[in-house]
């Protein structure tokens, strides 16, 4: 008889039997299961596309119109189609998505857009002595609407880019007036002046040439190298854009450059530049390039004629060096002060100076007042707490220029011995001293924001 056959036969409890194994360190082992796979689950229709971030719904349409029974033959179509699609300074562009390609629909708005005008966003500026002119164009109000000349503004910026080649006869005096708009308007103006072909040398010279004048000097000088030779020189020549000097040489073109030198209306570091280049084309100071500098030191412009006299000084004809006047005239010394500032500007440590000319042995009074908008107390007693006035005897040979750069800006605003700039103005005093005016005084004088009070007077 076998060992199980024992077991079974004693008639052991199994619970007992199963504590006796459990006593010899065995262990019991469950009862083997069937494995089962869980169910599989059919993935949802679409997979990864069902994915909101991935699968994303395409936006309602902002526009109910049925685009195939469109017909435009005239502004007054367009214009009514325009009223129909009712554009916002908050949906505009996503409508004027909707608006087919085909069917020269949008050729036909942007042409009757352009000729409805009414895109002066920011009106010109009276002048005024502490106006800031905005620097940019502001974007439309939410609910601006097709009445609203800066929503307009962006209108006509995206008719600019529906027109077709056959399309811009009809819009050649729009595209005059757009390109005549002044800053800060300079956007709707690019698009106008890039909207002619390359091609149309007249038409885009004729355009640059309205903007130039209309204060977009930057952008048209920016814009000009589109044009071929014959119309660069006609650039300079007719309309006087300086930006076109950087495209043509001397040695093609020495009398245009010989010409600039003496020309008021051109710009004048252009005229500068052309004395600067006739020099180093020639290598030498020719008779026809030094009667031209000759000549500009006279002219208006303080810093050409300082160019031109520092250039024949360097040449060592000293006599044209910025001495002070014998003069007991305050305007004459003005004039004579504005160059020589211009002239101090631009001289390296080897060139003498000049100024000292201008002062009186005992030295300069200078007095400065600035200006703090956080100051709440009248240090110097003026009675105003924003203002801190300082004066002082500044020896003769210690004398240099104050904010010079400044300086040289403010004296193209001058009235009388008073120059302002944005940031300061500059008060000069004289007094004569053996029959003649002599700088013995200057103010240098912190211009406060304009929503601020005004300086009082000393």
């Amino acid at each position: 008889m076998g060992p199980i056959d024992v077991f079974w036969r004693s008639r052991i409890p199994i619970s007992v039997a199963i504590a006796a194994l459990a006593a010899c360190g065995g262990t019991p082992r469950e009862a083997s299961r069937p494995v089962v796979a869980p169910p599989r689950t059919a993935p949802p229709a679409g997979g990864h596309l069902k994915d909101p971030d991935l699968d994303r719904q395409p936006p309602p349409k902002l526009l109910s119109i049925d685009w195939s029974a469109v017909q435009l033959t005239s502004d007054a179509d367009a214009n009514a189609l325009w009223q129909r699609i009712a554009p916002t300074g908050l949906d505009w562009n996503e409508k004027l998505d909707e608006v087919p390609d085909s069917a020269d629909i949008p050729s036909r708005l942007a042409i009757a857009m352009l000729h409805g005008g009414n895109f002066t966003c920011v009106p010109a500026q009276p002048p005024s002595d502490c106006a800031r002119a905005p620097i940019d164009e502001p974007e439309p109000l939410k609910d601006a609407t097709l009445t609203d000349p800066c929503l307009r503004r962006l209108l006509a910026i995206w008719s600019l880019a529906q027109l077709e080649d056959e399309d811009l006869p009809a819009v050649r005096d729009t595209l005059r007036a757009l390109v005549a708009l002044p800053p800060p308007e300079s956007e709707l103006v690019a698009a106008a002046l890039k909207a002619l072909p390359e091609s149309d040398q007249d038409g885009r010279l004729e355009l640059y040439a309205i903007a130039f004048r209309a204060g977009h000097r930057d952008l048209v000088n920016g814009l000009v190298g589109s044009l071929d030779d014959a119309h660069l020189v006609e650039a300079v020549q007719k309309h006087h854009i300086d930006g076109a000097f950087d495209l043509i040489t001397p040695e093609q073109h020495r009398p245009l450059f010989v010409a600039a030198i003496t020309e008021e209306q051109l710009h004048a570091e252009a005229r500068v530049q052309a004395i600067s280049e006739l020099h180093l084309a020639d290598g030498k100071l020719a008779p026809d390039v030094r009667t031209a500098i000759v000549r500009a030191t006279k002219s208006p412009d303080c810093f050409v004629a300082a160019s031109a006299d520092r250039f024949l000084v360097r040449g060592g004809e000293k006599k044209f060096a910025p001495a002070r006047p014998r003069t007991t005239r305050p305007d004459v010394m003005m004039r004579a002060l504005c160059v020589l500032i211009s002239y101090e500007a631009g001289l390296t440590p080897d060139d003498p100076s000049f100024l000292l000319g201008y002062v009186p042995k005992k030295g300069l009074e200078l007095v400065t007042v600035t200006y703090d908008e956080y100051n709440d107390v009248d240090v110097d007693g003026d009675g105003d707490p924003h203002t801190e006035r300082h004066a002082t005897m500044v020896p003769r040979d210690e004398v240099s220029l104050p904010e010079a750069e400044d300086m040289q800006r403010a004296l193209a605003h001058c009235a009388g011995t008073v120059c302002k700039s944005t940031d300061h103005e500059f008060r000069f005093g004289f007094k004569a001293q053996g029959g003649e005016l002599l700088l013995t005084r200057l103010e240098v004088i912190d211009r406060p924001p304009c929503n601020k009070r005004a300086i009082p007077n000393p």
